[in-house]
């Protein structure tokens, strides 16, 4: 076996596709083929081929995330595949090592991904940095505990109109959540409200509702309905969910709950600390399960730390055992002022908390606790030093990334 891994070219992007689609259960289709080739980077793409056979595809977006009090480039990995065939051969090791040094070259500090498994990512230094709230709400019960006057309108609006006013306020409000990505207008266009039937899985098609208050946009809700013919049953599935403030997710909300000829509510990626539960007639009705969303892992680590603000001023030694990146290898001392701005660098000295990667990645935007990790063995420290770790890196709101990549 002659296993190679290069860049691929444009005449081997339909290959690309028929590689990664036996792994990832779907089928390519003209529709789909399109798309991928307006939102990925073909530079980005790799691929590990046997002999003249592609039998892997890996690949990278270009992104800019939110992090605490600011924003930061990522490398979004993606498309991550291994035939069936060629699985535990030391393929994946090989192209996430090419990717990471990538990533490197980049001047990107941190990369990120959604996990397909979650026992994956872990041995290459992703840790799971926030996590995300699967709901399901039974009609019946789609009643808030006061009743909600909408201030201002509600419409329903075409996909022109949307990439025109829904970028905006999506904006403003990405901003203000570590995890979260900005977003380009060919990703709105071509990903966010690109409409092609195979992404739909058998609902409608995309409904676009703009919340205008006091003559300006307010916020966005989009979602498509599935009929169980089985049952009889409709379910309403929100696919994304944006309001500028409070008041304004309320109204999205009161919205929603409004929809006629509905069974259930679902919404699969829902941020942990949305307040709607709270607003609830009966918030025990509303179904939720806690899973892990974004994967982080830090490139760069003095960059990684130095370019996010934090909660609470101090200074940390930290250890970090990354033998993947071993220019990452090595203590740092982390300074942070008064105002919550941060300089780190490596420096010689006491540790006074070690951890891998995947532990760094998983405290990074503020979503867990330095001692919760602790506790599972998974980073070591003194009381005193974990403590002012927690109280450094916390911040509101908690982290939450909007949709998979």
């Amino acid at each position: 076996m002659n296993i190679h891994i290069r860049p691929i070219s444009a005449d081997e992007v339909e290959a690309f596709q028929r590689t990664l689609a036996v792994p990832m259960g779907f089928d390519p289709t003209p529709e789909l083929a399109a798309r991928f080739q307006k939102v990925f980077e073909l530079q980005r793409l790799r691929a590990a081929f046997d002999g003249d056979h592609m039998v892997a595809t890996f690949g990278a977006f270009s992104l800019t995330m939110a992090v605490p009090g600011g924003a930061l480039p990522v490398a979004g990995t993606t498309v991550v595949a291994v035939l069936p065939t060629h699985r535990r051969q030391g393929i994946l090791r090989s192209l996430m090592t090419e990717h990471l040094a990538e990533v490197r070259r980049n001047s990107e500090p941190l990369a990120a991904l959604w996990a397909s498994e979650s026992s994956i990512y872990g041995r290459f230094g992703y840790g799971p940095a926030s996590e995300r709230a699967v709901m399901k709400l039974d009609k019946s019960y789609a009643q808030m505990l006061e009743s909600i006057s909408i201030h201002g309108t509600m419409r329903l609006i075409d996909q022109d109109e949307a990439l025109n006013v829904f970028p905006e306020i999506y904006e403003n409000a990405a901003r203000q959540r570590p995890g979260t990505f900005l977003r380009s207008r060919d990703w709105w266009e071509h990903r966010v409200l690109s409409d092609p039937e195979p992404m739909r899985r058998g609902a409608t098609a995309q409904r676009r509702v703009l919340h205008i208050r006091s003559g300006k946009p307010a916020g966005y809700v989009l979602y498509r309905t599935r009929t169980d013919s089985a049952d009889n049953t409709n379910t309403l599935q929100l696919v994304e969910f944006v309001g500028i403030d409070a008041e304004a997710e309320k109204a999205l909300w009161q919205y929603v709950f409004g929809i006629d000829l509905v069974s259930s509510i679902t919404y699969w990626n829902q941020p942990v600390d949305n307040p709607v539960r709270w607003w609830l007639a009966q918030p025990r009705r509303m179904e939720r399960r806690i899973e892990d969303a974004l994967w982080l892992r830090p490139v760069d680590v003095a960059t990684a730390l130095g370019g996010r603000r934090y909660s609470s001023p101090g200074s940390v030694a930290i250890r970090v055992h990354d033998h993947l990146c071993p220019w990452n290898d090595g203590v740092y001392g982390l300074e942070v002022a008064r105002n919550g701005t941060a300089q780190c660098h490596p420096v010689r000295g006491d540790t006074e908390i070690a951890m891998t990667p995947e532990a760094l990645g998983a405290v990074y935007l503020g979503g867990h606790r330095f001692r919760d990790l602790a506790r599972s063995g998974a980073i070591t420290g003194t009381t005193k030093a974990l403590e002012r770790a927690d109280a450094m890196f916390a911040w509101d709101p908690l982290p939450w990334c909007q949709e998979v990549f």
